[in-house]
């Protein structure tokens, strides 16, 4: 049980634009009911960029393509994993001859892996941006963002039901462990606060929206 309206510091949150380097902190408030849960934005769970500036697209999630499989591993394509390693470099081909797109600067970030190839898989974020990334930085670990193409907040329950007592209201953006889900709600945990509780399966960009995980 969370108490009072004590603050967690989460992280920092470096970026680079050319060679401008921009250091900025992030902090969550814990409270017991309805309380807000800061975003992952603020938390050092952002990847950073190489290039002198960026356009961030319109995120989009596919749906799962039942009955492609990848060449190599023969698991499905698309399909959701996370990002092992603490730092991973996205390339912009499967291998260290290519360059480096982006630079992803935290565990856990969710990721779609849309074609392998050898020890290297194309995988997309978020933002809808692309790249090939080893294997080797790749986890099976399932996690999701809360709402990264909206501003607002979701309600995190303590059942799979509307009709639940509201645990918290979740910030867009905060990152989420998933530990199941039946195609309507997802079982997800807060896992820096220790908070665990039901979100609609819909709201997650890590998690398809007609898929069943347990």
């Amino acid at each position: 049980m969370l108490c009072g309206a004590s603050l967690c510091r989460l992280g920092n949150l470096t970026s680079y634009c050319g060679a401008r380097r921009i250091l900025r902190k992030g902090w969550s408030a814990k409270r017991l009911l309805k309380s807000t849960v800061r975003r992952i934005f603020q938390t050092g769970l952002l990847y950073i960029t190489l290039a002198a500036s960026v356009m961030l697209p319109a995120p989009q999630q596919a749906s799962a393509q039942i009955g492609q499989v990848g060449q190599v591993t023969e698991l499905a394509l698309p399909r959701f994993v996370s990002l092992k390693a603490s730092r991973a470099r996205l390339r912009s081909g499967p291998g260290t001859q290519y360059p480096i797109k982006w630079v992803y600067v935290a565990p856990n970030i969710p990721l779609e892996i849309v074609a392998e190839y050898d020890g290297w898989r194309k995988v997309r974020d978020w933002t809808s941006a692309q790249g090939w990334m080893h294997h080797a930085l790749l986890s099976g670990r399932r996690t999701a963002i809360v709402s990264p193409w909206r501003d607002g907040l979701t309600y995190l329950r303590e059942a799979a039901s509307p009709d639940a007592d509201v645990l918290a209201n979740v910030e867009d953006g905060v990152l989420v462990d998933i530990g199941s889900c039946n195609g309507v709600w997802c079982n997800v945990v807060i896992d820096r606060l220790r908070l665990e509780g039901f979100i609609k399966q819909a709201v997650l960009w890590g998690v398809y929206p007609d898929e069943t995980y347990r």
